[in-house]
């Protein structure tokens, strides 16, 4: 917990677990980034498909030549057969299979399991609530007690609606404060993180990663993504400008960038001391460069989230004494934000964004009875897998974002998750949130040609070793549910995602060729 006395926070847990300095490297031009999320909504590209999954006007007869030239499309990137594994269901209910039950870790794709269990379980309406509280009573402007934030684990307080301003939510609580006649606050700012129970932070994560944006913990509270928004640039009299956004107390900045001239030596890096909020940008930036965005994790969701809330209050001009009062007998409400679980899937399946998929993991354990940790998540997501495809032999689940490496999934259980989407009252929510091939999300660089371009929306997962990639395909016959999961040698990446991209193009001319040969 921060050391500062005008804010305290009420928790059952025992922190977050602490880590080595992180660095992050910029060579200029290409590096992956948070990014800040834009939906691509068009249904004629890809019509929902609400049909019974299985239904054809013809049977295709396709098979066992076409699983040959699937594991031989992977040959040719130089992948070897045990390193890949399919499952296929085409139009007419026939497989196509590759070691569909070797048991995988399924990197992002574990997110699918999340979405369609927090559909099935909760409902496309279940609304997130954050809660501000008041405690004691209000005489002559002064509130003779607390304020308190209770935390419901909404992954996205102040989300991605409105890029120009991260608390743009926040706002209108200061207004509230401010209509009940409060001019200064006796007391502190508290924080109820209660709901959800354990550290933010999976021990399966890789420790010298855990500053890194895709690590960034989850907790009752969450704000903009958990991160610090470091803005570098543009350079000005010879010093290159670096801000954080928004403005965060805790963090001790320093910046340490030169300015330089070629493009070749335009190099910096992010350090984060330990699991502290010491910062520094060191290297060297390219003084013709445009503004770049860089995202450090927070080291603890609670404090981030109360420092700038406090911040907020007094650049509004509402005074906060910070003195620890005798707790009210009651706490009464003053405003709250709430966001549906539909409102967040797409920034979660879209932009494949590690936070959301953990909170919603553990407040979907929180509702059904459990204590909102991991491990409570991670059984409810099991349980679930048991109930619905009556089949969890191969199933080991550790995280809800698919960072951990010890998630055990197969080809077969993730399009089997696929095949519920598509027989769901759910339907709708769950496939506008997939990436769609060529245009949004993950997918926007990859199938960007003709005829599959639009016709595939999938989830995409990427962790060392580890390529996945399962949803459905659009075909001339209807859809086609699939998963192809790539576990092997690191560095195949690109040859694993072309074999995947490569695989969908057979069989969707497959089909079209056999349909022509019937016509």
């Amino acid at each position: 917990m921060a050391n500062n006395t005008t804010y305290d926070r009420l928790t059952s847990t025992s922190g977050f677990r602490k880590n080595s300095a992180q660095v992050i490297l910029d060579h200029g031009y290409g590096c992956k980034s948070r990014g800040r999320f834009s939906r691509v909504c068009n249904s004629s590209l890809l019509p929902l498909i609400v049909v019974q999954l299985f239904i054809s006007s013809c049977t295709l007869v396709l098979g066992g030549d076409l699983v040959s030239d699937l594991v031989a499309e992977a040959t040719k990137l130089e992948l070897s057969a045990k390193e890949v594994s399919f499952s296929i269901r085409l139009p007419d209910g026939s497989l196509l299979q590759h070691l569909p039950d070797e048991s995988r870790a399924p990197a992002s794709c574990m997110k699918l399991v999340v979405a369609a269990a927090c559909l099935d379980l909760l409902g496309p309406d279940h609304m997130f609530q954050t809660n501000l509280m008041r405690m004691g009573t209000i005489q002559d402007g002064v509130l003779n007690g607390d304020l308190l934030v209770i935390g419901g684990g909404d992954p996205a307080i102040c989300g991605r609606e409105n890029s120009k301003d991260p608390l743009w939510e926040l706002r209108p609580w200061i207004d509230t404060i401010r209509s009940q006649g409060i001019e200064r606050v006796r007391g502190r700012i508290l924080a109820d993180v209660r709901y959800l129970d354990g550290p933010g932070v999976h021990p399966d994560w890789p420790e010298e990663q855990l500053s890194r944006w895709y690590c960034a913990p989850s907790g009752a509270l969450n704000l903009n993504d958990n991160c610090i928004d470091i803005v570098i640039g543009p350079v000005v009299s010879g010093q290159v400008r670096v801000e954080i956004k928004p403005p965060q107390p805790l963090v001790t900045l320093k910046n340490s960038l030169i300015p330089c001239l070629k493009k070749k030596d335009h190099l910096y890096r992010i350090d984060r001391v330990g699991n502290g909020w010491d910062l520094e940008v060191s290297g060297k930036f390219l003084t013709t460069s445009g503004v770049r965005t860089e995202w450090i994790a927070v080291p603890d969701p609670a404090d981030s989230f109360v420092s700038i809330f406090l911040q907020l209050i007094r650049d509004s001009g509402i005074e906060v004494d910070g003195t620890a009062l005798s707790p009210s007998a009651k706490a009464l409400p003053m405003a709250n934000i709430q966001h549906s679980l539909s409102s967040r899937l797409p920034v979660m399946l879209k932009n494949s964004q590690n936070l959301y998929a953990d909170a919603l993991a553990r407040v979907l354990a929180k509702v059904r009875g459990g204590d909102g940790s991991f491990s409570s998540a991670a059984a409810e997501l099991t349980r679930w897998l048991e109930q619905r495809l009556k089949n969890s032999d191969e199933i080991v689940i550790r995280d809800g974002s698919g960072l951990s490496r010890e998630n055990r999934l197969t080809a077969r259980v993730l399009r089997q998750v696929v095949e519920l989407g598509l027989k769901a009252q759910w339907s709708q929510p769950f496939f506008d949130s997939l990436p769609l091939a060529g245009l949004d999300g993950t997918l926007k660089k990859r199938m960007t040609s003709l005829p599959l371009k639009g016709k595939v929306r999938a989830k995409t997962g990427t962790i060392r070793g580890v390529v996945s990639l399962a949803g459905v395909l659009d075909s001339a016959q209807g859809p086609v549910s699939f998963c192809f999961l790539y576990q092997g040698r690191s560095g195949r990446a690109s040859r694993a995602r072309d074999w995947q991209d490569r695989s969908l193009l057979v069989v969707y001319k497959a089909i079209a060729d056999q349909i022509d040969q019937q016509n």
